[in-house]
């Protein structure tokens, strides 16, 4: 089989990348391990303003179904007090601070797209077995023998990629020394489309909107302060009423915990030979800002923006060095902003504690540095 490009990974990059890729006119081969484990997968992202923008582009947005537009974004330092808080409203003029999203309700958007797509073929329950990368072409074998050609391959399968494996391709690591639990609760009092962030000693914890009565948790913690009964199951729902001061009244936890090692990465080169690496496969950071899946499909817009900008030299050598110098730097300098931010508040120090206070509180006043601060991050923190 012959194709313009090959794609290894069906998430939401792999199969966004492949919509974008056919929208410019290539023959686009998807190669999938497992579709039914990804429809069973249903994570909670959030989503920026770009984002939102290159899926209209696409003609998907619309499609999404249960999408929660954030009215608002507050953020404590310490404890749930009004005078430590960091608030960006909707209600002051500042642009859309961003949306929550259901990764199932995507995934079946673009899934639907993609088999209705006569430029893309979705080959599921296969790996690659064998792959031959050269600078102007590539050649894969699969598990069932079946050979692909193409000019190139892209990497979308995430942060433990087969095909990094295959390259030994080596990453850049950032070690947080820390772990994310991730659930979702009900409670009482409705949190009316705000996001919460709270900022611990222990660590960051994050309160997604999924509905006026409903978070999804992202609770990252120092490995130095975990222990395990605390955070538990039968725990952990005090846990949130302490930091909280009981805000949002009676909570009741409404899914199992999901317990990882929180590592942030750059890979070592965004471009081998004829094999492009986008998304997880590429880069790792945080989870704070909620940036994960932002990053990507900024890899993703940058690779559309190439052909769409460049059609003619697609087929020549070093077509996509561009992409890697430039996303490179853009997701290197996102990393490395989350993790100031992390660090500098995880510190416990009288002095860096004040003076955090009193900048907080003096960006709380302006209104216009708050709408650079979302216009920033709603730009997937990219300065370009």
């Amino acid at each position: 089989m012959k194709t313009d490009t090959i794609i290894v990974g069906a998430g939401i990059i792999g199969m966004s990348l492949a919509i974008a890729l056919s929208k410019n006119n290539k023959k686009v081969v998807i190669i999938e391990k497992n579709l039914k484990n990804n429809l069973k997968i249903n994570r909670i992202y959030s989503l920026s303003e770009k984002s939102k923008v290159f899926f209209e582009e696409l003609d998907l947005w619309n499609y999404f179904t249960n999408i929660n537009e954030l009215s608002e974004m507050n953020i404590y330092y310490r404890n749930f007090n009004n005078e430590k808080k960091l608030s960006f409203s909707k209600k002051t003029n500042i642009d859309n601070i961003g949306y929550i999203a259901q990764s199932k309700n995507i995934f079946l958007v673009l899934l639907d797209k993609i088999k209705r797509d006569k430029n893309i073929s979705l080959i599921d329950e296969q790996k690659i077995e064998n792959l031959n990368n050269q600078k102007n072409n590539i050649a894969v074998k699969l598990q069932n023998n079946q050979l692909i050609n193409a000019k190139y391959l892209f990497s979308c399968d995430g942060a433990k990629s087969s095909i990094k494996r295959k390259l030994e391709i080596s990453n850049d690591y950032d070690n947080y020394d820390s772990i994310a639990i991730v659930f979702n609760i009900e409670h009482e009092i409705a949190n009316s489309s705000s996001a919460f962030q709270i900022f611990l000693e222990s660590g960051p914890v994050a309160f997604l909107p999924l509905s006026d009565n409903s978070f999804s948790m992202v609770v990252s913690i120092k490995n130095r302060f975990y222990e395990k009964n605390y955070y538990s199951e039968k725990n952990i729902c005090s846990f949130i009423d302490k930091i909280t001061n009981n805000k949002f009244g009676k909570i009741k936890l409404k899914s199992d915990l999901a317990t990882f090692d929180l590592v942030g990465f750059d890979t070592e080169s965004y471009v081998n030979g004829s094999v492009i690496f986008v998304g997880d496969s590429a880069h790792a950071v945080h989870p704070l800002a909620g940036m994960g899946l932002n990053l990507g499909i900024s890899d993703v817009i940058e690779i559309h923006s190439s052909i769409k900008n460049n059609k003619k030299n697609f087929n020549k050598q070093n077509f996509f060095s561009s992409y890697e110098r430039k996303q490179k730097i853009v997701n290197k300098k996102a990393r490395q902003q989350l993790k100031i931010i992390e660090k500098v508040y995880s510190i416990e120090n009288k002095f860096l504690a004040k003076l955090i206070e009193n900048t907080m509180n003096n960006i709380n006043k302006s209104e216009f540095i708050k709408k650079k601060i979302v216009q920033h991050a709603n730009n997937n923190l990219s300065f370009f």
